[in-house]
């Protein structure tokens, strides 16, 4: 085999390598993690882009719509968007600066056993942000 054959023969392999291991990472990260939040340790999912939890069932959608938009409100984002009934809600956000993203959407809906609450953000979501927000909003619901 000559040097070049077997220089673009270990370079070929090498991105392969590359390759595979960028799509191990990237299928991992599309698992959930779970994690306790809150005073009372209320389960919330993180399935990228959403964050999902589900409140106890004497919390009301107004409540936790209420929450969210104090929550988001105290942390400097404007609110461009905030309903709710007892069955629905959502309270959409844009950050303390002057772009239009990343928004910020909550969103509770009334269940049998409670209210689920949605957090996304977008376009390309955020861990972090999304728990922090549910943190402030758990904080001021007294869970």
């Amino acid at each position: 085999m000559s040097d070049s054959r077997a220089v673009s023969h270990r370079l070929a392999r090498f991105a392969v390598f590359v390759s595979l291991g960028g799509l191990a990472l990237g299928l991992a990260a599309c698992d959930p993690i779970i994690r306790p939040q809150g005073s009372s340790a209320i389960s919330a999912t993180y399935a990228y882009p959403k964050l999902e939890a589900d409140l106890p069932d004497a919390t009301r959608v107004p409540a936790a719509i209420a929450a969210a938009d104090s929550t988001l409100r105290a942390r400097g984002y404007s609110v461009q968007a905030s309903s709710s009934t007892e069955d629905a809600g959502v309270v959409r956000a844009l950050p303390p600066r002057s772009s239009d993203y990343p928004v910020v959407e909550v969103k509770a809906t009334r269940t049998t056993s409670g209210t689920h609450v949605t957090i996304g953000v977008t376009p390309f979501g955020d861990e972090d942000l999304s728990r922090s927000v549910l943190d402030g909003m758990l904080s001021r619901l007294g869970l």
